[in-house]
């Protein structure tokens, strides 16, 4: 029997947050964790893409976050770009190539609907991330680095680094990346 959607969201709203909390990105009191859980608002207000083990009935074990223009989930992209968000594969499922597949399948969809270009942020600590997106043809941009604040309610507060010294505020410091097609 195959799950059903509302089943699969919560699949991969878990996942979501499994893969964060595996690499120590969130601990399980942190604010942003509700929101790598909802996997059914990114459904909503962007294109939640996931990867299915097997021949689509198995498990999630990836998945990422296309962020359109006029989405609620738009961090950094400004002028019809979009953004890719959230992307996570289970932890043992690593190194197989699973996130630049998910990555690759919504670079291809924002091409398709006319993206004049894809931004990102990441941690400055994903080592791994910043090497993927790289070797996908993504550039650096210290233009789109910014400063992120957590809020308890789980929104964040985007300031730039001059702006959480005047603050005496720290902050997790992102980093921009785009690709133009």
């Amino acid at each position: 029997m195959a799950p059903d959607e509302k089943s699969r969201l919560q699949e991969i709203g878990e996942l979501t947050a499994l893969a964060y909390l595996a690499d120590g990105l969130v601990d399980h009191a942190h604010p942003y964790l509700p929101q790598l859980r909802d996997a059914g608002a990114r459904a909503r207000d962007a294109d939640l893409l996931a990867m299915i083990d097997g021949a689509g009935s198995g498990s999630i074990v990836g998945t990422i976050t296309l962020v359109p223009p006029g989405s609620s989930f738009i961090e950094l992209a400004t002028n019809g770009e979009y953004e890719l968000r959230m992307l996570a594969v289970s932890p043992i499922e690593r190194g197989r190539g699973i996130g630049r597949e998910l990555a690759r399948a919504a670079m291809d969809r924002a091409v398709e609907r006319g993206a004049p270009r894809i931004v990102l942020s990441t941690m400055d600590t994903m080592h791994a991330a910043h090497r993927l997106y790289e070797s996908m043809g993504f550039t650096r941009r210290k233009d789109l680095d910014w400063l992120v604040i957590d809020n308890a309610d789980g929104s964040v507060t985007k300031v730039s680094s001059e702006e959480a010294a005047a603050r005496g505020v720290e902050g997790i410091r992102l980093l921009g990346y785009s690709w133009e097609p």
